[in-house]
């Protein structure tokens, strides 16, 4: 395993980690866009970013349908997220139209991911 790889893999486990932490804990202060929808513009952000880094993650690895995983895993880990914040948090709710947003987010990424592959993976 080459330096990149662990490299990669490492932003992948450490943004994995800091949402669900982030997702879990009360956040004050937060910058605002005033748009009415800072809250589902940042989760879509976020889990489009999730899913490229967890593509990118297992492409290196050589990992066959790193795509479709990478799109899964990414959609399961905001449902299991939205879950535990209703149950585990004093200060969050689990929102569907949160999980929609991710999910956005996701398939949006995915469907870039699909047609820009090449481009995307060339400095791999």
């Amino acid at each position: 395993m080459g330096a990149k790889a662990i490299f990669i893999h490492g932003i992948s486990v450490f943004y994995t980690l800091s949402i669900g932490v982030l997702s879990l804990v009360r956040l004050t202060d937060l910058p605002k866009l005033n748009t009415g929808y800072d809250d589902k513009i940042a989760h879509f952000l976020i889990y489009a970013f999730l899913c490229l880094t967890w593509f990118l993650s297992l492409y290196i690895f050589k990992i066959k349908s790193s795509l479709l995983l990478a799109s899964l895993a990414s959609i399961m880990f905001g449902a299991i997220i939205e879950v535990l914040q209703g149950q585990l948090s004093e200060y969050r709710v689990t929102e569907a139209l949160d999980l929609l947003a991710n999910t956005l987010g996701v398939l949006v990424m995915a469907v870039i991911i699909h047609v820009k592959k090449e481009v995307i993976i060339k400095k791999l």
